[in-house]
């Protein structure tokens, strides 16, 4: 399911129609009106779907559906190392 998808808006839901729905991670029976978490692909609302919030737990501890912040970090290059603060404090002069 997260394979097309870089990174996900996720927050607690809880179904306000009367009717079950799909988890789309184990693809079980979400019942109506029990709290869940609403998957946001990539901030379009309009293919937003509920999931299990074990389902959604279990997916983030395998490193699955990364938040925006997330897959921007993984994105960026890694940043170089630079000094340490006490060379940078102390300039040049802290080797002699």
């Amino acid at each position: 399911m997260a394979d097309a998808v870089r990174w996900w808006d996720m927050r607690p839901a809880q179904g306000g129609q009367a009717k079950p729905y799909t988890c789309p991670i184990c693809h079980g029976v979400l019942l109506a009106m029990t709290p869940n978490t609403l998957l946001i692909p990539e901030g379009d609302p309009s293919r937003r779907r509920h999931a299990h919030t074990a389902c959604v737990v279990t997916q983030r501890k395998a490193g699955k559906l990364l938040t925006r912040a997330e897959w921007e970090r993984a994105q960026s290059p890694p940043k170089p190392a630079g000094r340490p603060w006490w060379r940078r404090l102390l300039g040049s002069r802290a080797l002699h």
